[in-house]
């Protein structure tokens, strides 16, 4: 009777953890989801000249089905759900650091845009278009995109090296106006 006992104990401590931990996975996700939208991450004003463009391009919405790509689309790694996490991690804390403890009106953007490939994952562009690779195979794409799919990439481009202005249509002309506006506020407060 006491063997039945432990059993049923154990099994049911089990079955009890199964639930509490797929409810909790669920949570975590639907958390990592909701702050990778674009609410979130244009919270702060610094981000104003990129969201601003993001609404603008194909990606933010400007298309036919109106369909948008979050900002986690892009600026997060792919390739599994562990990178997807710690590339979350590293970039929250870097931004909400760099928000919260440093000067943003002295971030360069013209000079982040030259290494957009730092924050920009080749594995969220194929997430949303894994149907490239065989479409480009049988289209007139091909050539431009053949050593990326075919030879492996010898020469290590990422999406954005050749497609520099996708995401954010236009984004030098926001970043233009946004620190023009800055300079007049600044001007007004002297």
């Amino acid at each position: 009777m006491a063997n039945a006992k432990k059993k049923f104990f154990v099994w049911s401590s089990v079955l009890i953890g199964i639930v509490i931990g797929l409810i909790a996975s669920m949570g975590v996700a639907d958390a990592l989801h909701a702050t990778g939208s674009g609410f979130i991450c244009t919270v702060c004003h610094t981000m104003d000249p990129m969201n601003a463009a993001y609404h603008e391009d194909i990606h933010g919405g400007k298309n036919k089905l109106g369909i948008k790509a979050e900002c986690s689309a892009c600026h997060l790694d792919h390739r599994s759900a562990y990178t997807y996490v710690l590339t979350k991690l590293k970039v929250s804390i870097n931004d909400g650091y760099k928000t919260f403890f440093t000067n943003t009106d002295k971030i360069d953007w013209r000079k982040k845009r030259e290494h957009a490939s730092h924050f920009v994952y080749d594995s969220g562009c194929l997430t949303c278009h894994s149907n490239l690779k065989n479409v480009i195979q049988a289209g007139k794409s091909f050539l431009p995109h053949r050593d990326y799919f075919v030879f492996g990439n010898p020469d290590k481009k990422s999406c954005v090296d050749c497609h520099n202005h996708v995401g954010h249509k236009d984004l030098g002309l926001y970043i233009d106006k946004f620190e023009a506006m800055k300079n007049q506020e600044n001007n007004k407060t002297k």
